[in-house]
């Protein structure tokens, strides 16, 4: 697994996951010890930075990861 600018030896992106179903990829990622948050591509998100959350950016029909998720 690649590791980018991790802190603690987190795993802070997750390219893996591109293609996968969406809901499993949210296992994966709550099984890491972190919080998944769906997004679709463009939506608006949060500017602030939290190291428990994970953005995982999905098809328009909410079924596919298209994005690697990052924590952020």
């Amino acid at each position: 697994m690649a590791f980018q600018g991790s802190t603690d030896n987190q795993q802070t992106s997750f390219p893996e996951l591109v293609g996968r179903n969406a809901q499993e990829a949210a296992l994966y990622i709550t099984a890491q010890g972190l919080t998944p948050v769906f997004v679709r591509p463009d939506q608006p998100v949060t500017l602030d930075y939290r190291t428990d959350r994970v953005r995982i950016v999905t098809d328009p029909s909410g079924n596919h990861v298209i994005q690697a998720p990052t924590v952020g």
